[in-house]
């Protein structure tokens, strides 16, 4: 990933049909808790990440190590599920959005139905097979339980979607309300890839839950090219946290507000920037014109 932070992504998830499952919205109320982990993958990268919880508070911090300290961007996320909000920091250049805590589950119930000429999509089976093997180990209060998972990516004609196999081996823990959610189960649903769209059935043979990664093993293979990446723990504390930091800090600037909703971390919101952002989108719509 190095240095640039994508804030959009390519793939669109569109509902197909009504036993899908949603995250939903909840307002949990977890004890203060510190939990630092590294991940360092073959490809050479490296990030440490830390989480933070208090109450129906949460901040994560990633740092990308590796990188020159004029070119390190950091970021923090805050979430304040008591008020439905969250904020991303760009740490470097002292830049932040802002957006509301959606509860998917409810969102899901006032979507319109997928129309059927989208149903045409190459089909790629998800198959996750996950199994506790019942071992357990204690970190500080928390007692950690040890799954292995296998995950594999089957396109059918026209997909696409590559094949791909990944297996992970790792001691997970139980934060009920992480990320402001409640997760469901899934189902089927459209992934659209660039222009071209694949429909997703997804199966489950074992079921046992993961929880919050302390530590992990993961082989990925794809095209033949294998990649791993471990997590290690680095430290877990229970000591009680300040308030002050699961709030928007003193001296940062809004960022640059995009077409869509979209947001452009790494810039600040300022007149001359939009002006910059709308007459690039002008541009490259009125060369679209004599092409």
């Amino acid at each position: 990933m190095g240095t640039l932070v994508k804030f959009s992504t390519m793939f669109s998830l569109l509902i197909l049909a009504a036993s899908v499952g949603f995250p939903k919205f909840v307002v949990p109320n977890l004890p203060d808790l510190t939990v630092k982990t590294r991940r360092i993958s073959s490809d050479g990268t490296s990030q440490v990440s830390t989480l933070y919880l208090k109450g129906a508070r949460q901040r994560t911090e990633t740092v990308y190590e590796k990188q020159a300290r004029s070119a390190a961007m950091n970021w923090t996320v805050i979430r304040q599920c008591d008020e439905k909000r969250s904020f991303s920091l760009n740490e470097r250049d002292k830049l932040y959005s802002s957006s509301e805590i959606e509860d998917w589950s409810e969102r899901s119930k006032r979507a319109r139905p997928v129309s059927s000429p989208q149903m045409s999509g190459a089909e790629v089976t998800v198959t996750t097979d996950s199994i506790d093997t019942g071992e357990r180990r204690q970190f500080a209060h928390y007692t950690a339980r040890r799954v292995k998972a296998t995950t594999r990516f089957e396109p059918g004609l026209g997909a696409s979607t590559p094949a791909s196999v990944e297996e992970t081996d790792g001691w997970y823990i139980d934060l009920p309300g992480l990320g402001c959610q409640d997760r469901g189960s899934t189902g089927f649903a459209f992934l659209t890839v660039g222009t071209r769209m694949d429909r997703f059935q997804f199966k489950w043979l074992g079921k046992a839950p993961k929880g919050y990664p302390i530590e992990e093993t993961s082989l990925r293979t794809e095209a033949g090219k294998k990649t791993i990446s471990k997590v290690e723990l680095l430290e877990i504390s229970e000591a009680p946290l300040n308030a002050s930091i699961f709030e928007l800090p003193a001296g940062y600037t809004k960022a640059l507000q995009t077409g869509y909703g979209g947001v452009d971390m790494t810039k600040p919101d300022t007149a001359s920037n939009r002006a910059q952002y709308y007459w690039t989108r002008f541009t490259f719509w009125l060369r679209g014109l004599f092409r």
